[in-house]
């Protein structure tokens, strides 16, 4: 029974690499667009007197894509911002027990955040929100932002069930010896 639970977390957890690394390469095309914005736009300013007008609106909205596109590749390579200083000082058994509530904490802080950005983005739809500049439609902008939280949240919240069911193993074969 808990070997097939450990089985299932495992493969959510390949699923979500996988969704991750697909979400981390459109996240690169952004940059690579960001990139090719600000030289295209740069060049026509300086060659020809007459800048690309969509440049900062559209290179705000694409660093906006690209920053949370990449969030859950980040975390599923462990390559998130954390406090090694601190947690190098924590003995061995508390690593997992100060991790879990570290992702209970985190889980707390997204449902807040992908709470407001939900309303703001239904809010944006409503209204048919438009940039000032340009007139793109902000919505599907700012849909990115509760979606992929709310997968990174999924993400945390599968790494919280395979910890907290690593502490379970470990203490059930503590009791069993």
């Amino acid at each position: 029974m808990l070997l097939s639970v450990v089985r299932r977390i495992e493969l959510i957890q390949q699923y979500i690499a996988c969704v991750a690394r697909w979400t981390a390469y459109i996240s690169a095309i952004g940059i690579f667009f960001i990139v090719l914005l600000l030289v295209g736009s740069s060049l026509k300013r300086y060659l020809f007197q007459q800048p690309i007008h969509v440049t900062e609106e559209l290179g705000g909205l694409l660093f906006l894509a690209t920053t949370f596109l990449g969030l859950t590749y980040g975390f599923v390579k462990n390559r998130h911002v954390r406090l090694e200083v601190f947690w190098r000082k924590i003995p061995s058994p508390w690593n997992n027990i100060s991790e879990a509530i570290g992702y209970v904490l985190c889980i707390g802080g997204l449902t807040i955040l992908i709470r407001e950005t939900w309303a703001l983005t239904v809010f944006s739809y409503d209204i048919q929100g438009k940039s000032v500049m340009t007139e793109l439609i902000l919505w599907p902008w700012r849909l990115i932002i509760p979606v992929i939280l709310t997968f990174l949240g999924l993400a945390i919240f599968v790494r919280l069930l395979q910890i907290l069911l690593q502490l379970f193993v470990d203490k059930s074969a503590g009791e069993d010896s």
